[in-house]
């Protein structure tokens, strides 16, 4: 424990020179980073000390970010198949973490545990990426996502900062329709705005309704940004947006450079692979995107694969700082449901309570618009469900859909995989609403 202590504050010590750094010794930060994790995972950690064990794999054998490869990689379904306890720190009490269940971008509810402290330390990342693309202290920013029922609870730390006016969050549901969006963004006055891509799409297509609305900065993540929907925002808010990609198991993977448009990797949280083939990707190749986390002890992700593609770039930016670059990341497009009478729908809608509720028995989902009024929903269950289990999630949907949309819910062994394409839970592939 007090060594992890010891290289967190190693980290906060070195977390704003960075990115002011030469790439030598960032290249050096990386390195330590990574010997310590990997001598703490083969110790600690059950999977990685079997998986290292039957790779014939020595803790000393992994000294810098080019000794990775002699790693086997892991992928969430390793993880998923593990007891909780093979997978954390050993002696961690997860009763003491806080926990992240992802949004299922694979179809495969997937929960990420934390110490607090660790919590705290990477999404300080963010904060500095987030400095860089121009927030201010003083912000008013809006946050266009998923609202859990009852609401997001203000606790006394959300009550201080609204008081002393100092990085004010309000929370604007994304499944509300278009005019209810914008009527609440007017009303608040933002000078950011964060949400996801198809959520900011959506509303930005009724610019009609932003005339009022102008803030000085837009920031994307959580899917892909399309040139169709980051032209529509840009036409919508008057800014072009700053793009940010990153998952529940690393928090910020990567962040759009204001100044050049590629993405900064944040070498100094994650180590990211480009692999073709299980090859490094060569600069301008698209390859999958495998990723290690650096400050994560109580459960470490060593070459942790994401199921993203993208395409490598250079490896440092123009705009001089020293990190390595993506050209384009290609995964998680998500499109709204659109039903007759100019009805729209988000997936996330259907399949955030499902994941929520149902994820005892469900192993993976894809939902698909067939028609303008038929949705299914296919379900590899992890066993046979009861009657009341279909039941319940026949009511989810036939409640979010309506009765005029023609809801089915099928069961089916797995997923095909396709060569080269990360299974998506939202296809929307059958039905493009043009016909």
């Amino acid at each position: 424990m007090m060594l992890h202590l010891a290289e967190h504050v190693h980290t906060l010590n070195a977390i704003w020179r960075n990115p002011h750094a030469s790439r030598a010794t960032l290249d050096e930060f990386r390195n330590r980073k990574l010997r310590r994790l990997a001598a703490h995972a083969h110790k600690n950690v059950t999977h990685y000390r079997q998986l290292f064990d039957s790779a014939r794999i020595r803790t000393g054998d992994v000294q810098n970010v080019q000794h990775l490869e002699r790693l086997p990689l892991t992928s969430k379904d390793d993880l998923r198949l593990r007891p909780l306890q093979e997978i954390l720190s050993a002696g961690t009490d997860p009763a003491t973490l806080v926990t992240h269940m992802t949004s299922g971008s694979s179809g495969k509810p997937f929960t990420v545990h934390r110490s607090r402290l660790e919590e705290r330390l990477i999404n300080l990342f963010r904060l500095r990426a987030l400095g860089q693309a121009g927030r201010r202290v003083s912000d008013r920013i809006a946050r266009i996502g998923e609202v859990p029922l009852g609401g997001h609870r203000r606790g006394r730390a959300d009550r201080l900062r609204r008081a002393l006016k100092i990085y004010r969050d309000y929370h604007i549901d994304c499944f509300q329709s278009a005019e209810s969006i914008a009527a609440e963004l007017e009303a608040l006055n933002p000078d950011m705005i964060n949400g996801y891509p198809s959520a900011l799409g959506y509303v930005a297509s009724r610019r009609e309704l932003l005339a009022r609305v102008h803030p000085r900065l837009v920031v994307t993540g959580g899917e892909l940004l399309s040139a169709p929907v980051r032209g529509e925002i840009e036409r919508a808010f008057g800014v072009s947006p700053i793009d940010f990609y990153g998952a529940h198991e690393f928090n910020l993977i990567a962040w759009e450079c204001p100044a050049q448009g590629v993405y900064h990797v944040c070498d100094d949280n994650v180590i990211v692979e480009l692999l073709r083939e299980g090859k490094p990707a060569a600069e301008g190749e698209t390859g999958e995107v495998v990723v290690t986390g650096l400050h994560t002890y109580t459960m470490p992700f060593i070459r942790y694969r994401t199921g993203d593609i993208a395409t490598r770039g250079s490896d440092s930016c123009a705009c001089g700082q020293p990190y390595s670059t993506l050209l384009e990341i290609q995964g998680r497009v998500v499109d709204y449901f659109r039903f007759a009478g100019n009805r729209r729908i988000h997936p996330y809608e259907i399949t955030g309570p499902l994941i929520e509720s149902e994820s005892e028995w469900v192993f993976q989902h894809q939902i698909v618009q067939e028609s303008e009024d038929a949705v299914r929903l296919k379900v590899a269950p992890r066993r046979q469900p009861g009657p009341h289990e279909m039941d319940r999630l026949q009511k989810l949907g036939r409640d979010k859909l309506g009765p005029q949309v023609r809801f089915t819910v099928e069961l089916v062994d797995s997923f095909p995989l396709v060569a080269g394409r990360k299974f998506s839970p939202y296809p929307n592939a059958d039905y493009d609403g043009s016909h």
